[in-house]
């Protein structure tokens, strides 16, 4: 097998797209992978010519490859590499869909914005450009994309009056078919901005995240937030199928 088509089903890159081009910075520790919809030249080595008809060149960072950093640069012509591909990215977005879904997850365990750019070797301003599109709706994830091993779920006490964080209640709540009323303005403005993002995406990993972060918040003040975790009790009892034994 050639190293282009090992390099491709690793990347897992699929016709009409095909790797150019591969260059390779030790001092930098970083690799840069161009693809294109037809190499410009028979040498894959070779770098790559514009094709006919390219309108824009693209660059994501993408996951890792051992331990260099790893650039996805795309020749666009009129056909977008597919929403669902992990190797490329939204439209003006620093990160491929794969490496995207790992920042949800580290997201979602509750990683400070630096922590993680010192475990995936990002640049802050990156992170937080992607941030503010995963916040807006605007990461262009489709709910099809592959996603990594499941998110972890933190521990949650026997006794705690917060429903589990699989618990459908969330979904619903966030979804906004119920409502609860809410007596501390920072969970009332904290559920106000998860709305706006749940209804903005029908991504399954962007929408545990918001669960996650709701969850977190109750978790956190549940000794002051007796009034709205009892609503959310009883709402549970409420739509729970019949014959469902009810969590005290």
């Amino acid at each position: 097998m050639k190293s282009s088509e090992l390099l491709q089903q690793m990347l897992e890159i699929e016709k009409p797209w095909q790797v150019v081009d591969v260059s390779y910075d030790t001092q930098a520790r970083q690799v840069d992978i161009h693809v294109a919809e037809t190499p410009a030249r028979s040498s894959w080595f070779a770098r790559p010519r514009p094709a006919a008809g390219e309108t824009s060149r693209q660059v994501w960072r993408h996951v890792n490859l051992g331990q260099r950093r790893c650039f996805i640069h795309l020749l666009t012509s009129v056909q977008p590499p597919p929403v669902a591909a992990l190797w490329s990215g939204g439209k003006a977005l620093p990160f491929t869909h794969a490496l995207a879904r790992q920042v949800i997850q580290l997201l979602a365990q509750g990683l400070k914005m630096q922590a993680i750019c010192e475990l995936l070797d990002l640049q802050l301003a990156d992170l937080w450009k992607f941030k503010y599109a995963l916040d807006s709706g605007q990461t262009g994830l489709a709910p099809s994309t592959p996603a990594p091993p499941a998110i972890a779920t933190p521990a949650r006490p026997s006794d705690s009056a917060v429903p589990e964080i699989g618990d459908p209640i969330w979904e619903k709540l966030l979804g906004g078919s119920i409502h609860i009323d809410i007596r501390f303005l920072s969970l009332k403005l904290l559920l106000t901005k998860l709305r706006k993002h749940v209804t903005a995406t029908e991504d399954s990993d962007v929408r545990q995240l918001r669960v996650m972060e709701i969850h977190r918040y109750l978790s956190r003040y549940e000794h002051v937030l007796e009034y709205e975790l009892k609503q959310l009790q009883v709402l549970r009892s409420h739509t729970q199928p019949p014959g469902r034994e009810k969590n005290k």
